[in-house]
């Protein structure tokens, strides 16, 4: 017996309320009141059905059906698992926490709304809602940085990074550089949290370093349209700094300096696809005329779909089952999103459908 058999039990039992292929292919093609009827048929049946009934935007309620079934899933699940195995069940969901500092802080920079920064939360982690509501209550972001690093949130080690880096922020009011440290300390935390866990949480490294050659892929992308758009030696050498890229991917880094420097698409292409094969469609859409944005919506449907499967072949005592788990509901919730967009309008459904992650 391990400390992930109980708490793997209970996720096998739960992944049985996923939506699957034939339930996806009732929700394509339907306007609001239309998918409201078919998520009724469905495990979301009681939040649509209290959706259907209430006045307002429908799209907008099903955008709130998705988080708040999202929420509904993952919520206490560390609680499942002992010793190690809560440990690293605790690092997996620290990528929400992460989400939710950087979404504070973003608000207290910008000045939305707490009742708005709130809800774009999900609050499954060691961040919970109360502590937010306190955080984005706070005047500035200094200040609610200072809170939650006294919360040591979102993991002890990035606390300590965001603290030095809000003194950072109060000279150069640098959003951005807050949130590459806290991002990058967070990764870093997690990372060292699964490889001290030894063998039974390696599924879930390797996972995140593949994840980490898709983010630096999209930054070598971005530094590359950046620098086509502007001249200055200081500019190219800045973006091939050593602290460009994550460290932590699996591919090697000159080749994503490489790839910034690359003036063809089509030649980017040939270089990425070389190395990593499950590049090519994604980026032959890119190389063909499409943006960024779209070159990240790809990446995002073939990353899942690819760490879906692979970690179905993993131990089913050990952390593969928690992350599979957790990546099904969160392509779950974005599935639910591409259905949104279609209903209104904003992609076509081919579009959706092609993006939709649906288990096997």
């Amino acid at each position: 017996m391990t400390g992930y058999d109980y708490g793997n039990a209970r996720l096998r039992a739960r992944a049985g309320a996923l939506l699957r292929c034939d339930q996806y292919a009732a929700l394509l093609g339907r306007d609001s009141a239309g998918l409201l009827a078919a998520l009724a048929a469905t495990s979301y049946r009681p939040q649509a059905e209290a959706a259907a009934s209430a006045s307002g935007a429908r799209l907008e309620s099903i955008y709130r059906i998705a988080h708040d079934h999202l929420v509904a899933a993952l919520i206490g699940i560390s609680g499942f698992y002992r010793g190690r195995a809560k440990d690293v069940v605790t690092a997996l969901l620290g990528r929400f926490d992460v989400h939710g500092v950087l979404t504070l802080l973003r608000a207290r920079h910008h000045g939305t709304a707490s009742a708005a920064a709130c809800a774009l939360l999900v609050p499954v982690g060691s961040l919970d809602e109360e502590t937010a509501r306190e955080a984005v209550g706070e005047p500035d972001l200094p200040a609610a940085a200072r809170l939650l690093g006294a919360r040591r949130l979102p993991d002890p080690d990035s606390a300590a990074a965001l603290l030095k880096a809000q003194r950072r922020y109060e000279i150069d009011i640098d959003l951005a550089r807050v949130e590459e440290i806290v991002a990058r300390s967070a990764r870093a935390h997690q990372l060292k949290v699964l490889i001290a866990a030894g063998s039974e949480a390696e599924p879930a490294v390797e996972a995140l370093r593949r994840e980490a050659d898709d983010l630096n892929l999209l930054l070598a992308l971005r530094l590359r349209e950046q620098a086509n758009s502007r001249t200055g030696a200081a500019a190219s050498a800045a973006a091939d700094s050593a602290q460009t890229y994550l460290r932590d991917g699996t591919l090697p880094l000159p080749l994503f300096a490489a790839i910034r420097r690359t003036p063809a698409r089509a030649d980017v292409l040939a270089a990425a696809a070389s190395a990593r094969p499950a590049w090519s469609d994604p980026l032959a859409a890119w190389a063909d005329g499409s943006d960024l944005a779209a070159l990240h919506a790809e990446l995002d449907t073939e990353r899942l779909r690819r760490e879906l499967r692979l970690l179905r072949r993993n131990d089913p005592l050990g952390a593969a089952p928690v992350l599979q788990y957790v990546l099904a509901h969160e392509a779950q919730a974005r599935n639910l999103r591409l259905l949104v967009q279609a209903a209104g309008g904003a992609i076509s459904t081919d579009e959706a459908q092609r993006h939709l992650v649906a288990p096997k």
